[in-house]
């Protein structure tokens, strides 16, 4: 009997576990007394969560049948499971003395020596199960992730690159012994190994393309929330990635860090306490443990912040308390902020097929203005306070292989004040308070899939405003093609504009993502959309199509068409380089009116073309090339600015050696043209024109900076200093559209300043 066929073929009904467990209970009350029906029944029990049961079976396994390796290696990730790690890979070692030329055993025992931090052992393992068998994906993987931990990201990548070739393209996210509930394993992926290398255009794409064959995969989910961190104007895209990933995920010791469950923060890209990504410090193998994550920045004008996470995995939960502080004086006069946020995320299995989950949340932020609008000056005066407190209530249930179901239902409270002007006497107020439910269904055949869903909102105000939104929606895939996949959406928005306006919206979307060759992809996308209010910004609907981002932070009720097209291209996986073409066209509602002729109309048009390269297996090199072009065809005030063209030109050199030092120089110039109705006034400079506070003209500046760190021996964590701006340069520029949902910080301060971060990991 083939015992790595029979592994696997239990793990390929992961999702009818229970006919499984019929199966093997079967098959021991036909012949008890043989020890590879009582294997067989050990993993049932142990894909069941019942530990305890499916060591009973391994142990009688082992006393039938001395020889055998399976009911070994059953046994040792059974004892891993429960946290006894030693005695697990004491097993996993007979179990390959047993069966030397066995690749998967060779796997998961070099994995049990990762987390005993025996480095060089698990690499031995991992090349022999190389060597075993040339043809399995799953050494390769496991040895990209343990690279990954090792600051060798390039070598990493090389090695996923090669179990992807190996896996026929699958979806780099699916393990390929289904058995392992080693979550990590399936998180730590190739969009991850290009987020470390600063390649994020390509972790977006390489997403995509994952969420498209399997849009319930959670770790692409939270890859590409991670990965939105850094892009301006996804805040709402981030979340609502995150809360998918969130319901969609298995029991796991994964924490939930506080920052990223909030959409409007807008610190400074990269200058919070923490960095890392979700994986970062994540097992290879999920155990019963503890886990303390902690991150500190300490920094110019008066930067201070820190996080700690805690959390804890067991057999069927895992809970997860953190807490974020952030503060800030800014580089300016009344540019200050300061943010508190506590969390409480807890998820139990009541069986493999359905998961609950429920999370807490209070946060309070103040700040002062915070935006650059093209002048040296903000508003002395403007100052805003804001609390949120969110209580939310999830579930999971898996009704086959192939389908289940999500659900969130959350209770938010919101207080906002804001002071714009000293001569106002009274703080615009906005107390909000109401329930969202959301429900989906989400549905896999191997040349289809569906995502179906839907929820309603309704929120009221002590100011007698109501806001409430009803929305369903249908995404399907299809890949009858092997190398096409072609989405068809449709969505409906019932929606409350103001307090007197109701907008009723049909939102067609249709995507494609073709594989022209195995190293060139062309993905093109069309669709419609409505924003929605920012209180329920976090939602379950799919938030990008064929890797064109579907949701941006625009104001309430914001109708917009977006077109784009993209050519993404790999060569040797050494050279990758992309090109993207996209537009947008806005209808934004006046706050006051419902009338169309109140309508603001804006044109969005985005040119995007990159180039990564790995020239040697320390080195990384990244240049980018955008163009934004924003139009605003009828502004309703003479002060805001009806044209923006910015273009942006980076270029990093990073450096990763495997001690653990990594360093990262970056280039970047900057072209901005802004224009405004009233483009009158003193002139201050050469290119601008100033009237007061609001500035206008052509003003281009050139930046430098520089990271340099280490990351810890055993993955105890990474200790980091930046400089930013190094030649401080002062500046003119504007960091977003016409309109946004929320103030949004810049991504340049005109000004040098200096952050020093650390991240421990216990």
């Amino acid at each position: 009997m083939c015992w790595r066929g029979k592994t696997s073929g239990i793990a390929d009904v992961i999702g009818d576990l229970d006919h499984a467990l019929d199966a093997a209970l079967y098959a021991v009350n036909l012949n008890p007394s043989l020890s590879k029906t009582q294997t067989l029944l050990g993993f049932a029990h142990l894909l069941q969560i019942d530990i305890q049961t499916a060591k009973d079976n391994f142990y009688q396994a082992i006393a039938l049948d001395q020889a055998d390796p399976m009911p070994r290696l059953g046994l040792g990730l059974a004892l891993i499971r429960e946290g006894n790690l030693e005695d697990g890979r004491i097993e996993l070692e007979i179990a390959a003395s047993l069966d030397p030329g066995n690749s998967l055993i060779r796997s998961y025992l070099g994995k049990a020596y990762f987390e005993e931090k025996r480095y060089s052992l698990s690499s031995t393992q991992f090349e022999l199960a190389k060597e075993r068998d040339p043809k399995d994906p799953t050494p390769w993987f496991y040895d990209a992730i343990q690279k990954q931990t090792q600051n060798r990201p390039i070598e990493a990548l090389q090695d996923i690159q090669k179990s992807i070739e190996l896996n026929d393209n699958r979806a780099v996210y699916r393990s390929k012994f289904l058995l392992d509930r080693d979550e990590a394993a399936r998180g730590s992926s190739l969009a991850r190994i290009f987020e470390t290398l600063g390649f994020e255009k390509r972790a977006v794409m390489e997403t995509a393309k994952s969420l498209s064959a399997d849009p319930a995969n959670h770790s692409a989910h939270r890859f590409l929330s991670d990965t939105y961190a850094n892009t301006p104007r996804h805040e709402i895209a981030r979340v609502s990635e995150l809360l998918q990933a969130q319901l969609l995920q298995p029991i796991n010791v994964n924490p939930v860090q506080p920052h990223m469950t909030v959409a409007d923060l807008n610190i400074i890209t990269g200058t919070g306490p923490s960095t890392t990504g979700f994986n970062e410090f994540a097992p290879l193998m999920e155990r019963s443990k503890p886990q303390l994550v902690a991150s500190g920045i300490v920094g110019s004008n008066s930067t201070l912040g820190n996080e700690m996470v805690f959390s804890k995995f067991s057999d069927r939960s895992s809970i997860s308390l953190g807490q974020f502080h952030y503060e800030s004086n800014g580089f300016r006069s009344n540019n200050d902020q300061k943010h508190n946020i506590y969390n409480a995320f807890w998820q139990y299995s009541l069986t493999p097929k359905f998961s609950i989950q429920a999370e807490a949340r209070m946060r309070e932020t103040e700040h002062g203005d915070i935006q650059l609008d093209f002048s040296k000056n903000g508003n002395p005066h403007y100052h805003r306070e804001l609390k949120d407190n969110i209580v939310r209530a999830g579930a999971r249930y898996s009704f086959s292989p192939n389908q289940e179901i999500i659900f969130s239902g959350k209770y938010i409270d919101r207080i906002v004040r804001t002071i714009d002007s000293i001569d106002d006497p009274f703080p615009d107020k906005s107390d909000l308070s109401g329930f969202q439910v959301e429900g989906q269904h989400l549905f896999r055949e191997k040349y289809f899939n569906s995502i179906m869903g839907g929820g309603t909102y309704n929120f009221n105000s002590k100011f007698g405003s109501n806001l409430d939104r009803k929305n369903i929606y249908i995404y399907t895939n299809t890949s009858f093609i092997s190398n096409l996949n072609t989405t068809l959406a449709l969505s409906y928005d019932s929606f409350s504009n103001t307090v007197d306006a109701r907008t009723d919206k049909l939102n067609p979307k249709f995507g494609l993502q073709w594989d022209i060759t195995s190293f060139l992809r062309l993905r093109a996308a069309w669709f419609e959309t409505t924003k929605s209010h920012l209180i329920a910004q976090q939602s379950l609907e799919p938030t990008q199509v064929a890797g064109f981002n579907q949701f941006f932070d625009d104001p309430n009720g914001t109708r917009a068409k977006r077109m784009g097209i993209g050519l993404d291209s790999r060569i040797l996986n050494k050279l990758f380089s992309g090109i993207e073409v996209s537009e947008r066209d806005l209808k934004i509602p006046s706050r006051f009116s419902s009338t169309q002729e109140d309508f603001s109309l804006q044109n969005e048009k985005s040119y995007r073309n990159y180039i990564y390269w790995l020239p040697h297996s320390h080195w990384a090199f990244r240049a980018e090339l955008e163009f934004e072009k924003f139009i605003q065809k009828n502004p309703t005030n003479s002060s805001d600015p009806n044209k923006i063209q910015t273009l942006s030109a980076p270029l990093n050199i990073e450096y990763f050696h495997p001690s653990g030092l990594f360093s990262k120089f970056s280039a970047t110039f900057v072209k901005q043209n802004l224009q405004r109705l009233s483009d009158h006034g003193k002139k201050i400079g050469e290119g601008i024109v100033c009237s007061g506070t609001e500035c206008s003209g052509i003003n281009s500046f050139f930046l430098l900076d520089y990271v340099f760190g280490y990351r810890l021996a055993n993955r105890r964590g990474i200790l980091s200093a930046e400089a930013r701006n190094l030649l401080d340069e002062s500046f003119y520029y504007r960091n977003y559209g016409f309109y946004t949902s929320e103030p949004i910080n810049s991504r340049f301060i005109p000004s040098r300043t200096f952050f020093l971060k650390l991240t421990l990991n216990f």
